[in-house]
């Protein structure tokens, strides 16, 4: 039966690994083949600036003449309107086109009548041309209901040649056909991207399904907001997986703070590292010289990293959705590595691995079981390449170095086989677990290693009866404080924890290298890693558990680097290259000073 689990172990994991590099092709096809980004400009700051110059919007977008869309926030009465007070209502004063707008948008949101309102709460609504309508409802709020697109800025635009982006608001108690309606309005006018305005998208709560129906049928795109937090954009992103475009937004404010420079290498990282296609540039108190710079020098950037400013716009990916059974051979390969390593423990189990490679492998068959898989992936391959170190190390540590990455390799490759769907391409999916991935094979790696050391798995039985020196307090508590910040730190949760120190280096390692590597992988995971392996060599053991613990950091942040699926494979790829590469030279420089620090000599092999 041992004979049986070792070929079966061999043959599975052959298969999931071809399977999952299959799967994991597919996926950069479909990335490489979407490299339109668009640049969308807000109609204020345009408006403004044309204005400064003594000119119109359309003139201005004329001689401005570079690939931008136009993004234009809905209207309201209070917008639009010259205000004025009758006895018992307000009267707001619009142009016919506006006026025909309005009636339009507020018939589907409000109580529109022909007839004088008389003494209840309402607002009237005239043209200059002499028409009238009448919205009941209390005043305040009618006058700050969404009208739509502004027809005469609309027309400004496409005057000029340029896409019209739209920004619309929600509202409660929204029908389907005011949604309907607002979507098919701005279709009509022109807008086939609508990135949403405020902190709901349209419909949010009950009828997000009816606003994804309205984009499907006049074939809209919508744009999600990177770090938006919009109420209800996951479940319409979920919805419109093939509608769905990533837009990275840089408000006014942020503008005052950065310079063009700062600014173009935000926007390029955003597009190069995060699948972003939709770019969204305000710039507060610019002139339209810097303006034009910025959009020139963006351009250039993009397509030095292959990808290109298109006045069409971006588009979404094209579908990823590979069949069942190749997520199931690649999830019976994991089942099977899993019953193996089980095995290890417990002998008189022969048939686990073959029944946990069929159950995994059914598993897979259910998006979340393939979620729950890729997370068992990211925690069993590092920390299986690093425990099984002990029975490699034979001449010298380097052979034995490509054991640990080799497995981390293989682990993200099995994620990313499993999760390669188009909804993770857009962020409407995401991996499972992020913290725990992290922590657990931390926390596995130093327990066999510290019972490596001591010989024993009942180690601990042993030291809970001595005493605790505050040495070993100290360094304890070092080590939690700094995976506590490691894992605070992990998913963007909290960027006020990265030194100032620690974003120059990355701002220099991004001018070098153009992909970053992670700190934490070439600067202690790699390193640590490096040391590790020269005491595990020459036995010196004292400290092993502890540079084991740092050492697996890196291997977990490899295979956490694939785990960030929205980022496309090819930097993802590149980042753990140059990781490894900085970290291992490190780490041949840290281990040759400790060696010249602490005196320690190499054994004579025979």
């Amino acid at each position: 039966m041992q004979r049986f689990n070792s070929y079966l172990l061999i043959v599975a994991l052959l298969a999931s690994s071809v399977v999952a590099g299959v799967l994991a092709f597919a996926r950069w096809q479909v990335e490489r083949a979407n490299r339109a980004v668009e640049l969308v400009l807000n109609y204020s700051d345009v408006a403004l600036l044309a204005s400064t110059e003594g000119r119109s919007v359309t003139e201005w977008l004329r001689a401005f003449s570079a690939p931008v869309s136009i993004a234009l926030p809905e209207g309201t009465l209070t917008d639009w309107g010259t205000r004025l007070q009758e006895r018992w209502h307000p009267v707001f004063l619009l142009t016919e086109s506006r006026y025909l707008q309005a009636k339009a948008m507020l018939a589907l949101k409000a109580r529109v009548r022909l007839n004088p309102l008389g003494e209840g709460h309402g607002v009237s609504v005239r043209s200059v041309q002499g028409g009238q309508f009448f919205v009941v409802g209390e005043p305040e709020t009618v006058v700050q209901m969404g009208l739509g697109l502004d027809p005469d800025a609309v027309q400004a635009v496409r005057l000029a040649g340029h896409t019209v982006v739209a920004r619309l608001s929600n509202q409660p108690n929204l029908s389907d056909l005011a949604i309907r309606g607002s979507l098919r309005r701005a279709n009509e006018q022109g807008a086939s991207l609508v990135i949403f305005s405020g902190d709901q998208v349209l419909g949010f709560r009950e009828r997000v399904e009816a606003t994804a129906e309205a984009i499907h049928t006049f074939g809209m795109r919508y744009g999600s907001i990177e770090f938006g937090k919009q109420a209800g954009d996951s479940a319409l992103a979920h919805r419109l997986v093939d509608r769905t475009v990533r837009v990275h937004s840089i408000s006014a404010s942020e503008t005052l703070t950065l310079s063009p420079q700062e600014i173009v290498a935000r926007l390029e990282r955003a597009v190069q590292e995060r699948n972003i296609r939709v770019v969204y540039l305000r710039l507060e108190g610019g002139s339209t010289q810097g303006l034009r710079q910025v959009v020139r020098t963006l351009s250039q950037a993009l397509v030095r990293s292959g990808y290109r400013i298109e006045r069409s716009g971006a588009r979404p990916f094209r579908p990823l959705n590979p069949p069942l059974w190749q997520f199931a051979v690649v999830g019976t390969g994991v089942g099977v590595l899993i019953g193996w390593v089980l095995l290890q423990f417990r002998r008189g189990l022969g048939v686990l691995p073959l029944l946990l490679g069929m159950g995994f492998g059914a598993l897979c068959l259910h998006p979340f079981g393939r979620k729950l898989t890729a997370l068992a992936s990211a925690i069993l391959f590092p920390t299986l390449g690093l425990v099984v170190l002990p029975a490699f190390m034979r001449g010298s540590a380097w052979r034995a170095l490509p054991i640990p990455f080799g497995w981390s390799l293989l682990g993200a490759l099995h994620v990313v086989g499993l999760l390669a769907e188009s909804p993770f391409l857009i962020k409407a999916g995401q991996f499972l677990g992020v913290k725990v991935a992290h922590l657990v094979p931390l926390l596995l790696v130093a327990l066999f290693y510290t019972a490596y050391v001591a010989g024993r798995w009942q180690f601990w039985r042993e030291w809970l009866g001595r005493p605790v020196l505050w040495g070993q307090v100290g360094v304890a508590l070092v080590v939690l404080g700094a995976l506590g910040l490691m894992l605070v730190r992990t998913g963007n949760e909290a960027p006020g924890a990265v030194s100032e120190w620690e974003l120059r280096l990355r701002a220099l390692l991004e001018q070098v290298m153009h992909v970053r590597p992670r700190t934490k992988e070439f600067l202690i995971g790699h390193p640590a890693l490096v040391v590790a392996v020269q005491v595990l060599r020459l036995g010196r053991t004292e400290w092993l558990p502890l540079a084991m613990l740092l050492g697996a950091i890196g291997q977990v942040s490899i295979v956490n680097t694939f785990c960030h699926l929205h980022s496309p494979l090819e930097v993802s790829l590149m980042r753990v290259l140059w990781g490894m590469g900085i970290g291992l030279a490190v780490g041949a420089l840290a281990w040759g000073v400790l060696k010249w620090l602490a005196k320690i000599t190499e054994p004579n092999l025979p």
